[in-house]
C-alpha cells in the first residue's frame, strides 16, 4: 500500500537543491551533499578524457538512467504495461526487474519526499519498501560500472 508523503517545495539557490521542510526549515538535498564528495574526481576525469568525450558519456548515461529509472518506477508500481523498454536498456532492466521481484515487497512509496531534522538533509527516494522483509529506502542506479568507491559512496 503506497502512503500519501507530503511534498516538500524546493528550489535551487546557487546550484544547490534545498527543500522546505513543514517548519520552514531548508534543507540541501542529499544529492547536492553528495555531490561534494566526487566533485574533484569528475573534474578529474573531464580533464583525462576531454570535454567532448565527457559530454557524450554523461548524456548516454543521463539518458540510460532516466529511463531504467522509469521502467523500475513503472515495474513496482504494476503500471509496465504503459512503458516500452529500449533494446539497449532490456537486458540491465531485466537484472533489475528479477532483483525487484526476488527482493522487493510491499511498496510503502515511489518517488516520496523524506526529510531529517537531525541530519539536516531532504531528499525524493526512489522508493520505500521492504527489502527481503526489512523497511528499506531503494534508490535505483545504473552505473555501468561497479567498482567498490562508487558502491561506497551509494551507502
Amino acid at each position: 500500500m503506497l502512503s500519501d508523503l507530503e511534498k516538500l517545495p524546493r528550489r535551487n539557490v546557487d546550484g544547490k537543491r534545498l527543500y522546505e521542510t513543514p517548519d520552514g526549515s531548508f534543507y540541501p538535498s542529499v544529492t547536492t551533499i553528495t555531490g561534494q564528495m566526487n566533485k574533484q574526481a569528475i573534474q578529474d576525469w573531464r580533464a583525462r578524457v576531454g570535454e567532448a568525450e565527457a559530454n557524450r558519456v554523461t548524456r548516454e548515461a543521463s539518458a540510460r538512467g532516466t529511463q531504467i529509472h522509469q521502467l523500475c518506477e513503472h515495474y513496482v508500481l504494476g503500471t509496465m504495461d504503459q512503458v516500452q523498454v529500449m533494446p539497449s536498456n532490456k537486458e540491465m532492466f531485466d537484472a533489475m526487474s528479477n532483483h525487484l521481484r526476488d527482493h522487493v515487497d510491499n511498496i510503502r512509496g515511489v518517488e516520496s519526499f523524506l526529510y531529517s531534522d537531525f541530519l539536516r538533509s531532504a531528499g525524493q527516494v526512489d522508493c520505500i519498501a521492504e527489502y527481503d522483509g526489512k523497511l528499506s529506502i531503494i534508490d535505483f542506479k545504473t552505473a555501468s560500472r561497479k567498482r567498490d568507491e562508487i558502491n561506497e559512496n551509494y551507502l
